[in-house]
């Protein structure tokens, strides 16, 4: 009598076997109930190879290799590859072993094992000689009910979406430490950095930083530091809960706030630490207003004081007598008058003079 190649079974020839046909038959029958339904747990020895038991011909009771099911059960003391026979074949594997940092691997006598993970559920086909973990390697896989990896998930070769049925469901990424490192909140349409409360479209609670071009077109908000070569927004930027600042690193670099038709609404100059108003060099004072419209018909600056007793300018500088200080202490007259300059107080246009020195 032969065994047949991959289940062992015990192959009946004519006219063989008188008697104890029946016997055989039921031997197969077993075997082929083991390959079906069968379970046996597996004790992990010491040594590197361990081949799982084959029974060749009689009863397949007690050995390992005809069953569906392994459970690997011990304390690993080596990196060990548990091997089956070179014949095609599947097998339902539990891990259930103390790795203690070592490795188990399953395959294939003389072909190319996997590798198993701790408390998982594996899913083994072979082909004989190379060993195939199908979960690792399947096609469309639908969950109605929690899905928990784990090991590694990868997502390679194709699109990757999440609610795509646009239902309340929100997704949550955790860090080290951080437990809404990504957050995003369905039912208000938000994305969350290190925050389940996100109150703006993206809002990032502490740094954010981008390396490269970044356009906004809608609100972002950052309770945080934000840190950008280039930010572009057409839509709201917020800064809520915390100081802005501008070049915290003291480099030679410009800020610019451009109007619906002035390029230069506001400009800090850093080249010479000056800040200027419809002008984006200012070279002439610390603060230059330019009032760069010839129709506009407004004035440079406007100071409105509501409190009635006090002083609309406060000038403090040192004083001497003759022209020579920022303030002079002088009341001659005798200087001649250099021209007047049109002002306006409380609506109505007046001149104020101005003369050629303080003496």
């Amino acid at each position: 009598m032969a065994d047949s190649a991959i289940l062992n079974l015990n192959l009946q020839t004519t006219g063989s076997n008188s008697g104890t046909w029946g016997t055989i038959t039921n031997e197969n029958l077993e075997k082929l109930e083991q390959s079906m339904k069968g379970y046996i747990a597996v004790a992990i020895g010491g040594a590197s190879t361990q081949a799982l038991t084959v029974a060749s011909g009689g009863t397949g009771s007690g050995v390992q290799q005809p069953n569906a099911a392994l459970k690997f059960t011990g304390s690993m003391v080596t990196n060990v590859t548990v091997t089956c026979e070179a014949i095609p074949m599947w097998y339902i594997i539990d891990d259930a072993t103390t790795k203690n940092g070592y490795t188990l691997n399953f395959g294939p006598t003389g072909g190319t094992p996997v590798p198993l993970v701790v408390g998982a559920k594996h899913i083994i086909y072979t082909d004989g000689s190379t060993a195939f973990d199908v979960l690792s390697d399947a096609g469309n896989v639908k969950a109605n009910g929690t899905l928990q990896a784990t090991g590694d998930v990868t997502f390679n070769g194709g699109a990757f979406s999440f609610n795509s049925s646009q239902a309340d469901k929100d997704a949550v990424f955790a860090g080290d430490t951080q437990a809404s490192l990504l957050y995003t909140d369905a039912s208000t349409d938000r994305v969350g950095i290190a925050t389940a409360s996100p109150a703006t479209v993206l809002d990032v609670a502490g740094t954010f930083r981008a390396t490269g071009a970044a356009t906004l077109s809608s609100t972002l908000g950052v309770t945080g530091l934000l840190t950008a070569s280039t930010l572009t927004a057409t839509g709201v930027v917020e800064f809520d809960g915390g100081n802005f600042t501008f070049n915290d690193a003291g480099a030679l670099v410009d800020a610019r706030f451009e109007g619906d038709n002035d390029p230069n609404l506001l400009v800090t100059y850093g080249a010479s630490d000056r800040v200027g108003i419809g002008v984006n060099v200012p070279t002439n004072a610390k603060l230059e207003i330019n009032q760069n419209s010839a129709s506009a018909s407004i004035s440079c600056l406007s100071l409105d004081q509501d409190d009635i007793d006090h002083n609309f300018i406060h000038f403090e500088g040192t004083s001497g007598g003759a022209s020579a200080n920022s303030i002079s202490s002088s009341t001659a007259e005798a200087a001649a008058k250099g021209g007047a300059i049109m002002i306006n107080v409380n609506g109505a246009v007046k001149w104020l003079r101005f003369y050629d020195s303080a003496i």
